[in-house]
Order: structure tokens, then C-alpha cells, then sequence
């Protein structure tokens, strides 16, 4: 640091813009600095050593050896700790390495700032003889991208880009730096505040008179859900949700991005599983839905609405991309935080309720609560005759996940195919203790569960995936990381030995078997472990999969990374 004389006579300290740039990460509690490097990074990782040489407060980098990893561990750190992100990456090769990484930050409205140099020249051209614009490449999947101009503040441009990346909707924002910015000068007296993100992130109550139509609704209703796909990114809505769905005796059907409400409630929407695994039931049964921050499934589910349900939307985010939910107009939208609006709903309700109604909600609620009991007896009694039988099934897996777990322990879930048996097999009871990918990219939960243990580096993580996700997940990548780092946590790969979801498909759309699907024979999942300084071991009959389990989690709890290749019935 120096100093510079003014034209006044007065002196002015000034810093370089790498310091700048730590003052405003700083500022927005960003704990960990995701990056793979790159000479344009060079001055800020130098910054950080400068800053943790001298004591002073700044994130901790991080070092990824894949631009998918960084951007993923940045996904699952976002997740478990509320806390906004930054990824390095080098120049727009590094951009484009980062891949479908970017488009599951888009979908889990993750608020991360995604840095990179320009490559020149500045006269460089498209093929159509256009400027080159680097920030086309993910303009589709940011909320704002921006090239620093050189008579711009870093710390201006950062500012606004952390605003707008935790402004809710949140999401990715991608700057584009030229590799002398973090060189330049600036005035150190400069204040830097975060207050305008709070002021944006601020969204109107809910109108009184909407909530009001919308109890009316509800109470009225003979067969009413309620479905919410975040909810629990404040956990404090948790509750309040429980206490509407048990004041209206209603069913709630669960998305597992988040930990949303209890699965072992009575109230909580459970599958069949005698009646098929695809689909759900209660959409196609509902009279009244009402649907709490909800996002549609980036592959949408083939279950839609009855066109006469009545569907109340209540959210932060109401345009949905320009796409109302199942493709229709909500009969009542309802803009707000469902954090506050919840309370207020469920107040409206509960005056309105009259004794002939209590009556009715009660008996509704024995009855629901009837139905639950008998169908998570049914998953019970499902994976309790797996256990006797071979190769292994998704059901006992999960049962015995479930057995070495604690209500704490942090999921970190991206199965695709047999997911129903993680829903109704592993219970969840506690807010922030489930995340999983909103995104289509496979490959998600290896770095996310790194992420997540970064975040909370007290609490367990047990990651599950499948096959073909573990591979597309950067293994020796992401396991490098968490060896060197020290971040301990479990890998589960449900090694079916095919991209079962395609195969799946396959089978439905042209009646063939297989169109080289499968795995076969797989790679050794727990060799790559072992090279990595992880332990790793292949389970592959029923008996073995607890004796397993609990040794891999020994061997987390003693500082070490585990994967665990379970292999499952193929399908």
C-alpha cells in the first residue's frame, strides 16, 4: 500500500483493486474462494497470502483442479451455509470448462460471482465477422454479465454484482476482468457497504386481501395440496408450513431440493409403492393446490394438474422464465416472502375455522394419518425383504443409509432413477440436513458434498449419486480436494451399471433393451479412491452393505474421505 499525493495538498492512501476486491467479499461473508488457476488469478490468490500473512480477515482459497468442481463445491457451500459465492476460472476456455456446473447454479438460484479474464485481441471477430463477446457464452444461464471498463472502480462493479447476484430471485453473475484491473489503484477511503442488497432483496408483504380469497379457498376444499420446492432455504418456514398443513389437515408434497417438511410427518405426501414409482397421484386428485416457491422440474414430470384443480401460486418469484407452472394461469398469485406470508396465511385460517370445520379437518387428518403409516410400512416392509434377497436393491441401500445416520447428517442427494427410495427410505426431519440438484447436469453431488462439508465442517456429509454422475463428478478432481484440504465426508455411488434414466427411456420410446446404455463392465470406483488418499471400498451382496456403511463413516469421523460402490440390480 502507498501513499499519493493530492492536488490539495492532502494525503490519500490507495490500495490495489485485488485488495478491493477482498474488502467486498469481505463485506458479503464469503467464506471460501473457489478457483481453478489461471495467470489472470494470479493477483488475487497473491492478495489472499498477503492478507493471511498480515492476520488480517479474508476468504480462504480453494483450490480445484476442474472449473466444474469449483463451480460446483461453490453450488453446495451456497447451500448449507446462505452464504453468497465466487468462483476463478481462467479466461473463457476456463468459462466454457465450467459446463453444466453454471446451469445448475442457474436452476438453484445460487447467488455466485463468476469471474474469468477477456482473451484478446480487441479486434478479434466471430465467424460472422461480429465483435467477440465473451459473456454470450453464458448469458443464457447469469442474471448479469459485464466486461470493467478502465475508468471503472473494481470494488463499484463488484458491489453491484453481489447485489444483484443475492437480489431473489438469486443467481449466478459473470464478470470479465482484464488482467490488469487487479493491478490498478484505488482510493482506500472508499466506503463499502452491502446495504443496497438488503434493500433490493426485499420483497412486498403479501396483499391482505389475496391471503384472504386464498383461506377461503382452502378451507373449502375437500382434497387440498400444498406443494414447495424451497421452503426450507429458511428454515424458520419449516414450522410455519407444518403448522398450516396440520391447521388444514392438507397433504404436502415435497421437491427434494431442500429439506421442506418432515417426510416422516403424517401429513407428508408418500408414494405408493405397489401403485408404480413414476407420476404422482395427488396432482391428478387435488382440488385446491397451493403451491409455495416452487420451481417446475427441469425435466418436467409427466403429471399435470386436473383442469379443474383450482391452483393458488404464492412466491418471491411469480414469472417462472416467462412460464406459468404446468404450463396454466394460477387462479390466485401471491407475491411475497413465504417466510412471513406463511404465518400470515395460516393466522387467516385458523380465525376463520369454525367448529363444524375442526370437526371435519380432524377427521381428515386421522384419516391421512392413517394412510401415511400404511405406506411407509409399506417402503419399510419393501426394503426388509431386499435385505434376504441378491444383488442388492435401492430400498435396502437407503434403509441401512438411514440406520447409520443422524437427524444432523447433511444429504447431499442427486439419485435419479430409484429417488422415490431415497425419499421414503432416508427421513429427514430437520431444516438444511437435504440438498439436492434443481439442475439437469449430472455430476452435481461429489463437489456439492465438498462444498457442504466446507460449509459446515462440523456436521456429517454423506453425498449419493450414481454411477455415471460419479464419473461425470471430476472424481480424482473433487477427491484430490477434499485429501488436501482435509474435508471429510461419504460418497455413495448406486452403481446400477447404465445411464438407467436413458435406458429407461429407451425401453418406453422404442421398445429395445439397451441402445449402449450400460456401464459394463464398470471402472473401479473404489481403485479411483484409493488413488486419490480416499478410502474405498465395492459392496455387492445385501449383507455386506451396513457392516460397510459404518466403516466408511469411521473413516470419515477419522479425518478421511470415503466412497462406497455399491452394486445394485441392473435394471
Amino acid at each position: 500500500m502507498a501513499d499519493f499525493k493530492l492536488e490539495k495538498g492532502r494525503t490519500m492512501k490507495k490500495y490495489e483493486s485485488s485488495d478491493g476486491f477482498i474488502e467486498v467479499m469481505n463485506a458479503y461473508g464469503v467464506e471460501h474462494l473457489f478457483f481453478n488457476p489461471g495467470i489472470d488469478n494470479v493477483p488475487i490468490i497473491e492478495a489472499l497470502s498477503k492478507y493471511k500473512a498480515s492476520n488480517r480477515p479474508s476468504p480462504k482459497g480453494v483450490l480445484c483442479l476442474d472449473e466444474f468442481v469449483a463451480m460446483t463445491a461453490a453450488h453446495g457451500h451456497y447451500m448449507v451455509s446462505g452464504r453468497p459465492q465466487v468462483v476463478l476460472v481462467h479466461s473463457e476456455l476456463g468459462t466454457q470448462q465450467v459446463g453444466g456446473a453454471l446451469h445448475n447454479a442457474q436452476w438453484g438460484r445460487v447467488p455466485v460471482i463468476f469471474c474469468a479474464e477477456p482473451l484478446g485481441p480487441a479486434s478479434r471477430t466471430t465467424w460472422q465477422r461480429e465483435p467477440f463477446d465473451q459473456g454470450s457464452m453464458v448469458r443464457n444461464c447469469v442474471k448479469w454479465d459485464h466486461q470493467l471498463d478502465e475508468d471503472e472502480d473494481i470494488r463499484d462493479v463488484v458491489q453491484k454484482a453481489f447485489k444483484i447476484a443475492t437480489t431473489d430471485p438469486c443467481g449466478p453473475v459473470y464478470l470479465v476482468f482484464p488482467r490488469d484491473t487487479y493491478s490498478r489503484k484505488v482510493d482506500e477511503t472508499k466506503d463499502i457497504s452491502t446495504g443496497g442488497a438488503e434493500e433490493a432483496r426485499s420483497i412486498p408483504q403479501a396483499d391482505a386481501n389475496l391471503l384472504g380469497k386464498a383461506a377461503e379457498i382452502m378451507l373449502t376444499a375437500d382434497n387440498p395440496l400444498i406443494i414447495t420446492g424451497y421452503v426450507g432455504r429458511n428454515p424458520q418456514a419449516v414450522e410455519s408450513l407444518i403448522l398450516l398443513a396440520e391447521t388444514l389437515s392438507a397433504r404436502v408434497l415435497a421437491a427434494d431440493i431442500r429439506m421442506n417438511f418432515p417426510n416422516t410427518h403424517p401429513l407428508f405426501a408418500c408414494l405408493d409403492p405397489d401403485g408404480g414409482r413414476r407420476g404422482n397421484p395427488y396432482l391428478t386428485t387435488a382440488d385446491v393446490i397451493l403451491v409455495i416457491d416452487y420451481d417446475m422440474h427441469y425435466a418436467a414430470p409427466p403429471t399435470v394438474p386436473g383442469s379443474g384443480t383450482k391452483i393458488i401460486h404464492m412466491d418471491m418469484d411469480l414469472k417462472k422464465r416467462g412460464e406459468p407452472l404446468w404450463g396454466r394461469k394460477a387462479d390466485i398469485l401471491i407475491e411475497a416472502d413465504s417466510s412471513q406470508a406463511i404465518p400470515a396465511l395460516h393466522e387467516l385460517i385458523s380465525q376463520g375455522l369454525n367448529s363444524e370445520q375442526k370437526d371435519r379437518l380432524q377427521e381428515r387428518f386421522r384419516q391421512l394419518e392413517s394412510e401415511h403409516k400404511t405406506l411407509m410400512k409399506k417402503w419399510h416392509d419393501q426394503a426388509q425383504r431386499d435385505a434376504e434377497g441378491s444383488p442388492i436393491t435401492p430400498d435396502w441401500l437407503c434403509h441401512c443409509i438411514n440406520e447409520v445416520i443422524t437427524e444432523e447428517t447433511v444429504i447431499v442427494n442427486q439419485i435419479i432413477t430409484p429417488s422415490a427410495s431415497v425419499v421414503h427410505q432416508i427421513e429427514r426431519t430437520r431444516p438444511g440436513t437435504l440438498i439436492s440438484c434443481a439442475g439437469g447436469s449430472i455430476g452435481w453431488a461429489l463437489a456439492a458434498g465438498f462444498g457442504a462439508k466446507l460449509a459446515a465442517p462440523e456436521s456429517s456429509v454423506v453425498s449419493l449419486m450414481g454411477d455415471g454422475a460419479f464419473v461425470y463428478g471430476c472424481p480424482v478432481a473433487t477427491l484430490w480436494s477434499a485429501n488436501f484440504y482435509k474435508v471429510p465426508y461419504l460418497s455413495i455411488i448406486f452403481n446400477n451399471q447404465a445411464y438407467a434414466a436413458i435406458k429407461g427411456l429407451f425401453k418406453e420410446s422404442y421398445k429395445v433393451d439397451n441402445m449402449g446404455a450400460d456401464i459394463s463392465t464398470p471402472p473401479d470406483f473404489a481403485g479411483v479412491a484409493k488413488a486419490c488418499n480416499a478410502y474405498g471400498r465395492r459392496v455387492e451382496a445385501p449383507a455386506e452393505v451396513l457392516p460397510a456403511l459404518r466403516e466408511a463413516m469411521d473413516q470419515v469421523r477419522g479425518g478421511r474421505a470415503a466412497v462406497l460402490d455399491v452394486r445394485l440390480k441392473q435394471p
